[in-house]
């Protein structure tokens, strides 16, 4: 239990059972998101129990049995994991956009011109409106050998 406990410090706040169920209380800070991520722990009722300028107080509650135990805690991990992704996913972003901007302070114009950031990273513009769109994830399966065309 204090491995658990110990990996989701400092957001941990309290762990409860009420009646039958355990309650895994975390303080998440304001700009985190959870309602999206506990979607797939069907067993989990979730209720914020407390807000102030930095924190929202969050209850993960599920059966207080090894599995409910067990789905709060992966829950809480992932929320926790997930949102610090995201932060730092933002912090790099804007890192590469003050790098991008010294770039183009520094580089002529054709240079620039041949710049293609999307390309370097297998993202093509399959529109020709110079617009790359965010896939879903789903797509193509299989191997990645050509199809032979002779359907007979």
């Amino acid at each position: 239990m204090f491995d658990n406990i110990r990996a989701l410090r400092p957001h941990f706040h309290s762990l409860r059972e009420v009646q039958n169920n355990v309650s895994l209380d975390i303080k998440v800070p304001l700009n985190w998101t959870y309602s999206e991520i506990i979607k797939p722990y069907s067993t989990i009722q979730i209720k914020e129990q407390d807000k102030n300028e930095k924190f929202t107080l969050v209850s993960l509650i599920a059966q207080a049995t090894q599995g409910g135990y067990d789905v709060v805690f992966a829950c809480a991990i992932d929320i926790i994991n997930t949102n610090r992704e995201e932060e730092e996913k933002q912090k790099l972003f804007q890192q590469k956009v003050k790098e991008l901007q010294q770039l183009f302070k520094k580089e002529s114009l054709d240079k620039l011109k041949d710049l293609n950031i999307l390309e370097d990273y297998g993202q093509e513009d399959t529109t020709g409106d110079g617009v790359v769109e965010q896939g879903t994830g789903e797509g193509q399966d299989g191997d990645s050998e050509p199809q032979d065309t002779d359907d007979k």
